[in-house]
């Protein structure tokens, strides 16, 4: 990771880790939520909420195509607060009006923070270095991916799903405040530069191809 980006890198991994951690928290969690908190235990309806999922992250991006990466990035910061307290809303009162509510901003969320993270990135890295920079910001995802499921189901077992579920939304809305934090920070910074060819030596490469 080049030295002179680090800090600006933080921002677009976190929303990468988030993205997809709350897309992790429904492929592996919501058939339990809805048997255990919500006593639904149609496999149907648990499939139906990650198609919802699907269907609006596929639609969120079709339809924002035209926001800048950065506006896009910070925007999927803000609506992860929402989404995961009302993933934590719907488990307490069990309502599925609410999950299906939950659903949609999350959808919304992991697309905008996966696109505008990634495009916030490509931006970033020096060109001669952009495969490894942009490597690092999928390592945060997949990690992003994993880890917190793993984590909530541990807790799940030593606690309740309820309370492995407000840890999930606790280190979701600090990472995101912390990540907002470093995105409107260098909001207004310009792209690094990095090193090129003097005035000079270019005169110098043109003449030189030349003979």
């Amino acid at each position: 990771m080049p030295d002179n980006i680090r800090a600006q890198f933080v921002a677009p991994a976190v929303t990468g880790f988030g993205a997809m951690a709350l897309v992790g928290f429904y492929a592996a969690l919501a058939p339990s939520i809805l048997a255990q908190q919500l006593h639904l235990t149609n496999h149907a309806e648990a499939g139906g909420l990650f198609f919802e999922l699907s269907i609006v992250a596929a639609i969120t991006i079709v339809a924002t195509a035209w926001l800048a990466s950065r506006s896009t990035m910070l925007a999927a910061l803000v609506l992860m607060i929402p989404a995961v307290a009302l993933v934590i809303a719907a488990q307490i009162y069990a309502s599925m009006a609410l999950m299906i509510a939950a659903t949609a901003v999350c959808g919304a969320a992991a697309a905008l923070g996966y696109r505008g993270g990634l495009q916030v990135v490509n931006q970033i890295a020096p060109a001669d270095r952009r495969a490894e920079v942009v490597s690092a910001f999928f390592i945060c995802c997949f990690c992003g991916n994993a880890l917190p499921v793993i984590g909530i189901g541990i807790l799940s077992s030593l606690a309740s799903a309820t309370a492995a579920s407000l840890a999930f939304a606790g280190m979701i809305t600090g990472f995101s405040l912390v990540a907002i934090g470093f995105g409107v920070k260098y909001a207004w910074c310009r792209i690094p530069s990095f090193p090129t060819l003097s005035r000079g030596r270019r005169r110098l490469a043109r003449s030189g191809h030349r003979n």
